[in-house]
């Protein structure tokens, strides 16, 4: 027989009891980095009008232009770093034992949850820069495609592993397949050490 009771809200669990971790403190260092780069793209944008101008000492733009155009590049740089860092500092993740939670942004907040019974395939990857770091990105697809996927980019790599394993534990049917799984993971790691 179909039953469809009604669930009282109030004796759900809330989001806001769970605590969150934060990502590591080494991914402040990379977000930093690539603000350097952004930034220099930003300031010879900036100042191109006045280099040419000081280069073939001919009148590109008026004065006020000029300085409005450096300025707003100036602007946009400090903008871009505070939004940047702060952002780092709200993102966190939890996990569950049926679920793991991802929390981001800073004007916008968002949490998304995504239960283990929906997670396909888990991913680590690592950037160039975050390899230098010993930084990570693990990658949760679901069966929800693109927009149902999640990305927790600046755990370390052995807590990204350790992340992978633990899920793909949780999706797999047998015991024994989980355990295989885990034991090639740990091979691979060991391999990566080793190398």
């Amino acid at each position: 027989m179909f039953e469809n009771k009604q669930i009282d809200i109030d004796a759900l669990p809330q989001v806001e009891q769970v605590m969150f971790k934060n990502l590591d403190s080494r991914y402040r260092t990379v977000v930093g980095i690539r603000l350097i780069i952004i930034s220099i793209i930003i300031l010879l944008i900036a100042f191109t009008p006045y280099i040419f101008q000081y280069l073939t000492s001919e009148p590109l733009l008026n004065e006020a232009l000029l300085y409005s155009f450096m300025g707003l590049g100036v602007v946009l740089i400090i903008l871009i770093c505070i939004i940047s860092m702060k952002g780092v500092a709200m993102k966190g993740y939890a996990l569950r034992e049926q679920d793991i939670i991802y929390k981001t942004g800073i004007i916008n907040r968002s949490q998304t949850v995504i239960p283990f019974n929906r997670v396909q395939h888990v991913g680590v990857y690592e950037g160039a820069l975050l390899r230098v770091f010993n930084l990570c990105t693990v990658e949760f697809f679901t069966a929800g495609g693109a927009l149902g996927d999640l990305k927790i980019t600046g755990i370390s790599k052995e807590e990204g592993e350790r992340l992978k394993a633990y899920v793909i534990q949780k999706i797999t049917k047998s015991p024994q397949q989980a355990l295989r799984t885990n034991l090639d993971i740990v091979e691979h790691s060991h391999e990566s050490v080793h190398e």
